[in-house]
């Protein structure tokens, strides 16, 4: 018997038989023309050759050597003679060339990974020439579906597409699709400029959504992160949510910690929302971490500076998160691995009886257990370790530290989870419901154990002069021996919109968030020597010593109408109006500040409305005004905005925008983070929120801002922008109160007695400049901010530069893809004139009487004098790209720090036997190299 059978040919009826058991080939030909069906089990590869060649017609020639001991299986069904060649030669390092005659050649394989390239371009309104945002641009026959949608200039951009011809379909709401073949040059970009022509909708309503799909002034005082780079921004580090809005331009976060600063203003002066609804502690890991899951978002809106009367009050600007579901088609899930966490997502399409459902569930959790990440480990470790003056300053007047505080070693535990889902309902035309969920929760802590001498000194313990011999152990107390800081946060909403009518739509939402947060420390055995202890400070030296706590839990019930209405072509009004019920409790002690304890319960009553009027083609004047009822006070407050915006092709000189904001600003809930006693604390401060209430008037702020876009090429984009904020009145903790108050809790029961009224100013601009060409993408960003402000009972009321403040901060980064799917990356930044060098709780809690003479020398009533070294970060990184079969796998090897500098945090203070007092300094992490994962089906 023979090992293959000759070709069978049969008239109408394809027939295909597979003799499997006898290890053989059949072929068959369709009446098709040239295609060719096939089916083989291990049959030797030169046979299965001859008889594709003789069943496909086609000239074959090859090597007999080239294919000698090779056997080949293969089923393809009705396929030309190139697919028919592919599968043969499967799995076998051999390839094939067709001759300008149409023979065949088999040569040994020269296959190497595919050059991908890149597609970017533009798209604009075909008559005005307006930059079109979030016009859906689509690659449909790509290796995997690729799409994206624009951004606020009109810019796109496609990344990994395979060489050679694509057909590019670009659709926008109110415009005629768009369709044209772009060839993408391999590891280049190809640019493509769509000028969509308008297409009027004739229909008894449509959905407009006032920010996707306005023009691109709409966009102006907002910047955004995308999808893809809050799930791949940094180079070295965990992808991370808040640090990729640390990119943009104006906003800056202050290492280690996660907190982010919008130009100039405190981390309180800006809310978070999740789908519009409040996440107050939006940080995992002790604020190390982002407490989203990049996975689960599509992108981050930044708000700034002159931001409208319809995105809330609050006095420095808005974080806006959205749960992604913007591809109602796409089925898939993807999972990514670092160092840190394992982060996974699954989305999927169904149908409910006859309505289209679309849903998305993602979850990320911290894998310590498994893998304890040694830069965390060593940041806890750090920042947990004891502080002496700290520790001094809350015991008995008559006693004093000895040497050798900073000695301990800690036992770090982080810990942290989030859970999201979301999902659409398809209702009907223009009516649709969208469900979304969110819950996490996130644990840090330290062990720390350490006996330390005490002594009787016979005067101040503060002055560290003329300390005496420690005493016998039998006067040694333990310090703190458990640090910990946990939180959960879950936010809910549903939202239902439908058409009123021909020009106006509406919507309809009830939302509810809940945040609970403990801050402890637990002491261990207090010795006879402090129990006996009398004097001003021993009261609270023995509180601290059972115990610390801070504790704050907030609810909110949120509900909210929208009528979003089209007056004329260039004319539009949204109003929205709601009603607010919050409700808060915290508790707050340690050894400078008593318990306290607080409960209130607010509601109010806003609504705001916004009309846009377009003065010619590329004009916009933006009023709005928004008002707010406080029922316990009895007032109503005023916020007024606006904005002018103008956008315009020049030719010859490219695209240029302006644009002009500004307004009043409130803020009804107020956050503030009151400073631990700090002498082990692993988070500095315990965070509170607390509803405005009476006798409180609630914080206000005025802005005026103006930005500058130029874009003279597709490569090139330049923007530049300023801002001024007068802050009339600000809250914030009057420290000097806490302990003045330490012997009489019960006058600290309202948060009017620890909270004051203060003042400030701040003012600053920033340059940034893009580049995206086939060899490079790059960016460099500098900002400049300056604020100053007063704080309550400390600094003799003088306005004294804010804490957070980064005066001078230049970041370039920078990527060249190398083809094959492999990039380099790098990321540079250096910041220049950070003050307040001390930790945070000597400012708040230490007088000239914990320090003596050392107070003279140090000076922490001037924290503007205290300038750190500048800090400077060089990350470097490669990636790699590539798909099989649907699966895209992306992979990545970092450096963090790879000059390895010692970048100083702060300062701590170390007294010593003599009476001396030195300084020693908290360093940011050091190099590290990270590894991480992403793989999507």
């Amino acid at each position: 018997m023979t090992d293959s059978l000759g070709p069978i040919r049969t008239s109408g009826v394809l027939v295909i038989l597979l003799l499997w058991g006898l290890g053989g080939p059949v072929l068959a030909q369709s009446n098709q023309g040239e295609r060719v069906s096939l089916g083989i089990q291990d049959a030797p590869l030169g046979q299965a050759l001859e008889q594709a060649a003789a069943a496909a017609d086609i000239s074959l020639v090859y090597d007999v050597a080239l294919v000698e001991g090779r056997r080949a299986s293969c089923v393809t069904p009705d396929v030309p003679p190139e697919a028919l060649l592919q599968c043969l030669l499967d799995g076998h390092p051999i390839d094939y060339i067709q001759t300008s005659k149409g023979t065949y050649v088999l040569r040994g394989s020269v296959r190497r990974p595919p050059q991908r390239g890149h597609l970017a371009g533009t798209v604009r309104g075909a008559e005005a020439g307006r930059p079109l945002v979030n016009a859906h641009v689509r690659v449909p026959a790509a290796e995997t579906f690729a799409g994206t949608v624009t951004d606020s200039t009109g810019r796109y951009r496609l990344n990994g597409l395979l060489p050679g011809p694509h057909t590019v379909v670009v659709t926008h709401l109110g415009y005629k699709r768009h369709e044209a073949t772009v060839y993408v040059p391999p590891n280049g970009t190809a640019r493509h400029k769509a000028a969509l022509a308008p297409s009027p909708i004739v229909a008894d309503s449509i959905v407009i959504d006032a920010d996707r799909y306005g023009p691109a002034s709409a966009q102006s005082g907002a910047d955004r992160v995308s999808d893809g780079e809050l799930r791949w921004r940094s180079v070295a580090e965990t992808p991370d949510v808040l640090s990729a809005a640390n990119s943009l331009l104006g906003v800056t976060s202050s290492p280690p910690y996660a907190d982010l600063h919008i130009q100039g203003s405190s981390t309180g002066g800006h809310t978070l929302r999740l789908d519009d609804v409040p996440v107050r502690n939006p940080v995992s890991a002790g604020r190390l971490l982002g407490a989203f899951s990049p996975l689960a978002l599509d992108g981050l809106t930044a708000r700034k500076a002159g931001f409208g009367a319809l995105h809330g009050s609050a006095l420095s600007g808005t974080l806006e998160l959205d749960h992604d579901l913007s591809d109602a088609d796409a089925e898939y899930g993807a999972l990514r691995v670092d160092p840190r966490s394992l982060d996974a997502r699954l989305q999927g399409t169904t149908t409910l009886g006859s309505t289209p459902v679309t849903a998305m569930v993602a979850g990320r959790v911290s894998v310590w257990d498994v893998y304890q990440d040694a830069a965390l480990t060593d940041l806890i470790d750090r920042w947990s370790t004891l502080d002496p003056v700290l520790a001094a300053a809350q015991l008995p007047t008559d006693t004093t530290l000895t040497d050798g505080s900073l000695g301990a070693r800690t036992q770090p535990n982080a810990g942290f989870y989030d859970l999201h889902g979301a999902a659409r309902f398809d209702l009907g035309p223009a009516r649709r419901l969208h469900v979304s969920a969110y819950h996490g929760g996130s644990d840090l802590g330290a062990d720390l154990v350490l006996g330390q001498s005490v002594g009787g000194s016979g005067q101040s313990n503060g002055g560290f002069q003329g300390g005496t011999e420690p005493t016998s152990p039998s006067s040694a107390f333990t310090l703190p021996t458990r640090d910990e800081y946990t939180w959960t946060n879950t936010a809910a909403q549903v939202r239902y919109e439908m058409p009123v009518d021909a020009r106006t739509m509406g919507s309809l939402r009830a939302a509810v968030s809940h945040y609970e947060g403990v801050t402890t420390s637990e002491i261990g055995e207090v010795q006879p020597l402090l129990q006996a202890s009398t004097g001003p400070m021993a009261a609270a030296a023995r509180q601290a010593a059972y115990g610390q706590e801070g504790a704050n839990a907030i609810t909110e019930v949120d509900l909210e109408g929208r009528l979003d209405v089209s007056l004329a072509k260039d004319w539009g009004v949204i109003w929205t109006t709601g009603l607010t019920y919050q409700r808060s409790r915290f508790r707050i002690g340690n050894a400078f500040a008593p318990g306290l304890q607080h409960q209130t319960g607010t509601a109010r009553l806003r609504t705001a409305a916004e009309t846009t009027i377009g003065l010619g083609a590329h004009t916009q004047v933006e009023g709005g005004l928004r008002l707010t009822a406080l029922s316990e006070r009895g007032t109503v407050y005023a916020e007024p905005r606006a904005a002018l915006r103008h956008h315009q092709p020049i030719e010859g000189l490219g695209t240029i925008g302006l644009n002009v904001r500004g307004g009043l600003y409130r803020q009804f809930t107020a956050q503030f983070d009151l400073s631990r006693d700090g002498a082990t604390a692993v988070v500095p401060t315990t965070r509170i929120w607390l509803p405005v209430s009476r006798p409180m008037a609630p914080p206000r702020t005025y802005h005026l801002a103006a930005d500058f876009s130029w874009q003279p090429t597709a490569q090139w984009t330049v923007d530049l922008e300023g801002y001024r904020k007068w802050q009339p009145h600000l809250l914030a903790v009057d420290y000097p109160a806490l302990r003045t108050h330490a012997t009489t809790p019960a006058s600290l029961t309202e948060p009017s007695n620890i909270l004051a009224s203060s003042h400030g100013a701040a003012y600053g601009g920033g340059l940034r400049v893009e580049y995206e060409g086939d060899a490079l993408t790059g960016s460099a960003r500098y900002a400049y901010s300056q604020a100053r402000r007063t704080f309550p009972g400390r600094f003799d009321g003088r306005l004294t530069p804010v804490p957070w403040s980064t005066p001078h901060r230049l970041t370039l980064n920078a990527e060249v893809p190398l083809g094959a799917g492999i990039a380099v990356e790098a990321q540079g930044e250096g910041v220049w004139g950070r003050r307040w060098g001390y930790r945070r709780a000597y400012y708040a809690y230490l007088t000239p009487s914990d320090l003596g003479e050392a107070w003279d020398r140090l000076r922490l009533d001037r924290p503007g004098t205290h300038v750190l070294p500048p800090r400077y970060r060089l990350d470097t990184g490669v990636s790699v790209t590539h798909s099989w079969a649907g699966v895209d796998v992306k992979g990545r090897i970092g450096v963090a720090n790879v000059l390895n500098r010692r970048n100083v945090a702060d300062w701590a203070l170390q007294p010593h036997d003599d009476g001396t007092v030195s300084r020693w300094a908290r360093f940011l992490p050091g190099r590290r190299a990270t590894v991480s994962i992403r793989i999507r089906y």
